[in-house]
């Protein structure tokens, strides 16, 4: 069945409400077996438009259905007692519950009119937009639907949340456009929340919040469990918050999430992983990715109502308590990242914490230029949500704290350009059990320094090393045990001292086959 809203006397001429007429066109085509509901060319102005089961909603490539910007205009989706999923916004304009073999397709748009819920984009700076009420809908909001699928379309500045999806299983979304406001709050472009089997490709984002993010909300979670089997291919993405981000929200477990073929560009963060709320997050595969990242912001931001979380790291894994009344905050094992390129201004970022250490972190393949972008000073720590939040730490390309079982193999750190005074080594250290160095090529940001600063580290293993020229010490090492050192194959020709012990002492460790400071 083939059903033409402007048969349903649908207008589309931006002024007159349109919202009875599709969806009475979509009530129709669903009595009638289902089949698709054509959006032609207009603009169809709409309030809250419900998806049916065996409906397909198609835009032609000269339609759009335009948001309206009146909150009466748009009605609460009754969901198993609760008004509206978790989530950014308390309606939406597009929403389907507990359907089956839905899609929305076509060339068309879907315009949430997001520039008109805040306030004007004159100010120069890269601050978050205040909204000019509370009142912001989510684009789409989809629960407990099976078989759905969203294909070509373009989701043009939601208000709040894009595509918002709770519960679903075996969902595909290819092809489409995400263009949100780069400095608009809350607009995330996709977010599969405790959803299980989703197919993301060849999707195109540009937010100003997270592009991509898998969680496990506390209304989700208590409705439909995990999220789990997802995958992200060859998308190309842009924003002020992260690209891929797994968590914050975790009240169920995530796992068996790919990322590949991607390429993420001016953006805060890159691919970030957060446990926060007593759940397991495991089985991540981060692999062929191209990633640019830039300060958005410096200390001063703190005092803002709205800011971005970020200080322009490439990688970001944590695992810390939300605050000092939340319980330890779950686990992060079992992640591999494989073939990064990237340039960024903040580093590599892996810290669980004292309730929660990360384990199983493996990280091959990265090339990482550190290069001044943004004109931002830096310095700074940002582990938002969490009882630390923003705070001054000098910034090494790499940084890992509180891990077990962590391997870096053929990584290759590039101070480039001017450097920034915060920066310090190429890789920074502290309470890691079991800690693997091959292939690592890099030197301090500040000549004479060290290039590698560990403490508190038992099991290491450095094999295959190169110092750059200008490194004092390429290892410096405090509280690490010598007889739990080996030390083989390194190239340290370069460095005026291959390891030294911040106690002045000079005890014997396994050492073979490396080449010594001259």
């Amino acid at each position: 069945m083939f059903i033409n809203i402007r048969d349903f006397g649908a207008v589309g001429d931006a002024v007159t409400k349109d919202t009875k007429s599709i969806q009475a066109a979509i009530d129709h085509c669903e009595k009638q077996g289902g089949g698709t509901v054509l959006v032609p060319q207009g603009h169809f102005l709409s309030g809250t438009l419900m998806l049916k089961s065996n409906v397909n909603l198609h835009l032609d490539a000269a339609a759009r259905i335009v948001s309206s910007l009146e909150e009466q205009d748009f009605t609460s989706a009754d969901s198993d007692g609760q008004a509206l999923s978790d989530g950014q916004g308390s309606s939406a304009l597009l929403c389907a519950r507990h359907a089956e073999r839905i899609s929305v397709t076509g060339m068309g748009t879907i315009d949430g009119r997001g520039e008109l819920f805040l306030e004007p984009e004159k100010q120069d700076g890269d601050y978050v937009l205040l909204p000019i009420s509370a009142f912001r809908p989510k684009m789409i909001d989809f629960e407990g639907c099976t078989d759905v699928l969203f294909r070509d379309v373009t989701l043009h500045r939601a208000s709040s949340w894009g595509l918002h999806m709770t519960g679903c299983q075996r969902v595909t979304i290819h092809g489409i456009k995400i263009m949100g406001q780069l400095r608009a709050p809350n607009n995330d472009g996709i977010d599969p929340d405790c959803c299980k089997d989703v197919h993301i490709s060849d999707c195109h984002i540009e937010t100003g919040d997270d592009c991509i993010v898998v969680k496990t909300t506390q209304y989700g979670a208590e409705r439909y469990g995990a999220c789990e089997n997802i995958t992200v291919t060859n998308c190309t993405m842009t924003t002020h918050d992260s690209a891929v981000k797994i968590g914050t929200e975790t009240h169920a477990d995530i796992r068996n999430i790919v990322v590949q073929n991607c390429v993420i560009r001016d953006s805060n963060r890159g691919l970030g992983v957060w446990v926060r709320d007593g759940a397991t997050i495991e089985n991540i595969l981060f692999s062929n990715i191209v990633i640019e990242t830039r300060l958005f912001s410096d200390e001063a931001e703190i005092a803002r109502p709205l800011r971005w979380w970020g200080k322009s790291e490439p990688i970001f894994i944590t695992a810390e308590r939300r605050s000092e009344k939340h319980a330890a905050p779950g686990i992060i094992r079992n992640i591999r990242v494989d073939h990064l390129s990237v340039e960024s201004e903040g580093g590599v970022y892996l810290e669980g914490s004292e309730d929660s250490v990360i384990e199983g972190i493996s990280i091959r393949g990265l090339k990482l230029i550190m290069r001044r972008k943004s004109g931002y000073p830096g310095g700074l720590f940002d582990t938002q949500p969490s009882i630390r939040g923003v705070f001054q730490h000098d910034v090494p390309a790499v940084f890992c704290r509180h891990a077990k079982n962590v391997s870096f193999d053929d990584i290759e750190v590039v101070w480039a350009g001017e450097p920034n005074r915060h920066w310090s080594h190429a890789f920074s250290g502290e309470s890691i059990e079991r800690l693997s160095l091959k292939g690592f090529r890099g030197g301090p940001a500040q000549a004479g320094s060290s290039a590698v600063e560990l403490k508190d580290v038992r099991e290491l293993s450095v094999e295959g090393c190169k110092a750059e020229a200008g490194t004092g010490a390429f290892l410096s090492l405090e509280r690490v045990n010598p007889d739990q050192l080996f030390v083989v194959g390194n190239d340290f020709s370069k460095a005026k001292k291959a390891v030294r012990f911040t106690d002045g002492s000079e005890p014997e460790y396994f050492a073979a086959a490396n080449r010594m400071p001259k």
